[in-house]
């Protein structure tokens, strides 16, 4: 069952780059709120990535 984890990374991966195109166009109210949205942005997009690069790859941890 690998397609559902495939596109949740691909799903993590998109949503993480629209968040930061999105805070690149309008920018934050503050410099926290700016740092938060930040950090999840790059978290998602970890996360997406590091999703693919195993389902490609086919790495499963056991």
């Amino acid at each position: 069952m690998r397609f559902p984890f495939l596109f949740m990374g691909f799903l993590s991966l998109a949503l993480g780059v629209f968040l930061l195109a999105y805070f690149a166009f309008l920018k934050p109210d503050g410099p926290v709120s700016g740092g938060i949205e930040f950090a999840f942005a790059f978290f998602m997009i970890a996360f997406g990535s590091w999703v693919i690069w195993r389902r490609v790859t086919g790495r499963d941890v056991q």
